[in-house]
């Protein structure tokens, strides 16, 4: 009878089951600080340091709010249309 390769052993799949346990432990402690605002929720986007950025972005997402508030959109146009101001604004003013 021949011996059972090595590829095709419980010795393979557990070495293959540590190699993916480090490498998700190794992106969860790379990604912590993007992970803990995710996990945080703050909606409210942090204002550039361009004042021409942060004046149109105000500005861009005022209207956008104000869309939503008087029932022009629903939540999910809200959140598409302050991505494509905030893309807008970057792209005239740098960000």
């Amino acid at each position: 009878m021949a011996a059972e390769p090595f590829i095709d052993s419980w010795r393979a799949r557990l070495v293959a089951g540590l190699v993916l346990i480090l490498s998700a432990a190794s992106l969860v402690y790379i990604h912590r600080e993007d992970i803990t605002l995710l996990a945080r929720g703050d909606d409210a986007p942090a204002m550039p340091a361009n004042p021409e950025l942060a004046a149109c972005l105000s500005e861009r997402y005022g209207a956008v709010d104000r869309m939503l508030a008087e029932g022009v959109i629903d939540d999910a146009k809200h959140t598409l249309f302050k991505q494509r101001a905030a893309a807008m604004c970057q792209d005239r003013f740098g960000g």
